[in-house]
């Protein structure tokens, strides 16, 4: 087992990812699937809950005793969750089982973090083989508070290989414990003072500058602004974190969103660029939905040949990533937002270490990609601005933030509930590319495909609509098949399944490439 550190204190993703379990917002999930040839494996399945019940998943919240503290990470003490179900699921409803698995509550304050359920496969109904087993299909659901998508794998592929897992160190008690959280009260406490100490000093030499008739350059002083709510973004990450702070916040804005053109409600899709007609599938008018708690935002599995999007990109002089932002791209045009206008898109980065034990590490890129280049597909222009993106990241220096995330972290839930919403990303495209043997055998030796996916569950579309929507997208290559999995948060403009299916199969189209929905 690696060395755990003395106290694993809970990071500003984790605290506001938690509070998104216990407040009025939607939780956020991430959950990867594993599509089998054959029936899932009862004792593989069983083995690796056990194996990930020993690592850094399996983990629960010790509240701290101190005002102003962190919150711990302690052992979960809980049995894992395998759900082994005896009813096949027709292949036909594979997309459905997916969401019911994504829906089921999770709550990791107490040791409930992730959950593993499984079905077989049989052929769909008017077929010769209906009611016959064709396959298996593997859902793992986490809770994006205890591990976004890299320490996500990183538990999977530990547990598959085997391999020492990463311990979350066990609470102190009595004494050490509140000397503890007193002295991490008083770090964060500290934090927020050299943090107005800098403020005062940006402020003096603002006005020093005003005096003497120079202004600051653009960008040097910012006027203090209340830190967002809880991100995601799966994002996480699966929703990500942009830089110390912008990226904990939950909706594809809420991972730490590019700040792009102002949210206008959109109607009729309009054409992707100039002079680029859309099929007339997708310059239907969105239906708009009902206001009710059954609405759920619409979520698309589609299985493509990887070898034909890797030709498909090349002949747009990109790679099989940088179709996937394209893709993703053209496709909130082709929603009806942003028309004619440069499209914002939210990579997430890892920054994740080896036995790296955080929950959250993950960072954003922005990239904003002109209509004109969209219109054309010019990915040779997406590359170089997504590796100048990816660049920027990590040469990024640490600025003076509008407000310290010590101080949010330390507000009460009635106070973080009331800061207003960040701009959003207009779309999030986390592509996991060809993820490591251990992750895409987790499940089983006959694998088929691997979806990947970031969920808010029970997301309203009032809730949706109030941060601005969005498109949440994820991208696995697992053998020859890639797999695109999309999740439209935008109620106005993809406000059912029927809709997002036909966005998606035209844009697939538009690249002439074969798609195979779930």
């Amino acid at each position: 087992m690696t060395d755990p550190p003395p106290a694993l204190r809970l990071q500003f993703a984790d605290d506001m990812f938690l509070r998104r379990h216990e407040g009025a917002t939607s939780p956020a999930v991430n959950q990867v699937l594993w599509r089998l040839d054959g029936p899932f494996d009862a004792d593989r399945l069983r083995d690796l809950g056990a194996r990930l019940a020993a690592g850094s998943l399996h983990r629960r919240v010790v509240r701290s005793r101190v005002p102003g503290a962190r919150h711990r990470w302690a052992p979960a003490g809980t049995l894992p969750v395998v759900d082994l179900q005896t009813t096949a699921v027709a292949e036909d409803r594979l997309g459905d089982w997916a969401q019911t698995q994504a829906d089921v509550p999770l709550d990791p304050a107490r040791g409930l973090s992730w959950r593993i359920s499984a079905a077989d496969v049989v052929a769909r109904a008017g077929t010769g083989a209906a009611g016959t087993v064709v396959g298996g299909v593997v859902s793992l659901t986490c809770a994006h508070a205890v591990a976004d998508g890299a320490a996500l794998i990183d538990a999977v592929v530990r547990a598959a290989t085997n391999a020492e897992p990463i311990v979350v160190p066990a609470p102190e008690r009595g004494t050490r414990a509140l000397l503890a959280d007193a002295a991490d009260a008083a770090a964060q406490a500290a934090a927020v003072g050299r943090w107005a100490g800098a403020k005062a000093r940006a402020r003096a030499q603002s006005a020093a500058r005003e005096i003497g008739g120079t202004r600051a350059p653009a960008g040097t002083v910012h006027e203090p602004v209340p830190p967002p709510p809880p991100e995601a973004g799966e994002a996480a990450g699966v929703a990500g974190h942009a830089g110390a702070g912008p990226a904990t916040r939950v909706m594809p804005a809420v991972v730490g969103a590019p700040n792009g053109p102002g949210i206008v409600p959109g109607t009729a899709a309009e054409p992707v660029g100039p002079g680029a007609p859309v099929p007339a599938a997708v310059a239907q008018a969105a239906p708009q939905p009902a206001d009710d708690a059954a609405w759920r935002a619409p979520v698309l599995h589609v299985e493509l040949p990887s070898d034909q999007v890797t030709q498909a990109a090349a002949a747009h002089g990109g790679t099989p990533n940088t179709w996937f932002v394209a893709f993703l791209a053209r496709l909130v045009h082709a929603t009806g937002r942003f028309p004619g206008e440069p499209v914002p898109v939210a990579l997430p980065v890892s920054t994740r270490d080896a036995d790296d034990p955080r929950a959250n590490s993950t960072k954003i890129a922005r990239v904003t990609i002109p209509a004109d280049v969209l219109a054309h597909r010019d990915l040779g222009w997406v590359r170089a601005a997504a590796k100048e993106a990816y660049t920027a990241v990590g040469q990024a220096e640490a600025g003076l933030a509008p407000v310290p995330l010590e101080l949010v972290q330390m507000l009460p839930d009635t106070l973080v509930s009331r800061l207003p919403q960040p701009p959003v990303a207009a779309a999030l495209a986390s592509n996991l590319g060809r993820p490591p043997e251990g992750y895409t055998h987790a499940a089983g030796t006959a694998v088929r495909s691997v979806a990947t996916l970031s969920h808010y569950q029970g997301a309203t579309a009032a809730e949706l609509r109030a941060a601005g929507g969005g498109l949440v997208a994820f991208c696995t290559t697992v053998g020859r098949t890639t797999t695109l999995s999309v999740a439209a948060l935008d109620p106005d403009r993809v406000a059912d399944a029927a809709t997002l299916r036909r966005l998606v199969l035209a844009e697939a189209e538009a690249w002439k490439l074969p798609a195979a929905p779930w």
